[in-house]
């Protein structure tokens, strides 16, 4: 069997797992329609993009790569000089975040290639108790359609667990069609025609118009691959302000 067929095979059994096409990219963080792009072989992948569909049906291709250790280790972080002579929290107090650019936020497993850190965060915060499914996204170096609020180098806390946008205005982590992350806020309406339209909006709003796209014709009907999760903390950097 070619390699590509033999792909095939595993994505064919890989949609079948999942349910859905869409829902297979759900779970792996790509862009909604590229696993049917794949199917009709618009789209050629590449070893590194198929890497999480082998991965997800814990398949192989022998290509001879030395295989790399990615286990992730964390060590008792080293005091600043204000706690020294204070004693250290209980580690179960805290929990281990990833942090992503901006641009490769969305849904499913991270890849170790795209986590850019780990941020330590107290649980017990009145925006983080009680949630689970937490990521840390860098608002990339040139998004600035959120300011004053949010400006390039802050980082937020999504929670992926909390995909409510029946209030208009809410800050969510969302993904255009094909599958780029950014920071907006969310309103959910219907059409003229019917159709339910999901419209992404700025803070900056001079610079930058809303954005409206269809929920069944560009998200194939799945909200999940349009709002990934809520914005519920963030983090300024200050430092040249």
């Amino acid at each position: 069997m070619e390699a590509y067929e033999y792909f095939l095979y595993i994505l064919d059994k890989a949609v079948k797992k999942a349910g859905s096409p869409s829902r297979l990219a759900y779970s792996l963080n790509m862009a909604p329609n590229m696993i049917t792009r794949w199917y009709k072989q618009e789209r050629i992948p590449t070893l590194r993009s198929i890497q999480p569909v082998l991965d997800y049906m814990n398949a192989d291709f022998k290509t001879g790569d030395a295989v790399v250790d990615k286990t992730v280790k964390f060590v008792t972080p080293r005091r600043t000089e204000a706690g020294k002579n204070v004693m250290l929290p209980d580690s179960e107090e805290f929990i281990a975040t990833p942090l992503v650019g901006e641009m490769g936020a969305g849904p499913g497993y991270f890849q170790q290639d795209s986590i850019k850190s780990w941020m330590v965060v107290n649980k017990n915060q009145s925006a983080v108790r009680g949630r689970r499914n937490i990521i840390a996204v860098e608002i990339g170096q040139h998004s600035t359609s959120m300011q004053p609020l949010l400006s390039p180098g802050d980082v937020v806390l999504v929670d992926r667990d909390d995909t409510d946008v029946s209030r208009p205005g809410r800050i969510m982590l969302v993904r255009t069609p094909d599958g780029a992350g950014m920071v907006k806020r969310v309103s959910v309406r219907r059409g003229q025609d019917g159709k339910v339209q999901i419209v992404f909006y700025s803070d900056n709003a001079a610079s930058n118009p809303p954005q409206t796209y269809q929920l069944d014709d560009d998200y194939h009907g799945d909200m999940s691959a349009a709002v990934v999760g809520r914005v519920i903390s963030s983090l300024a950097d200050i430092k040249n302000r």
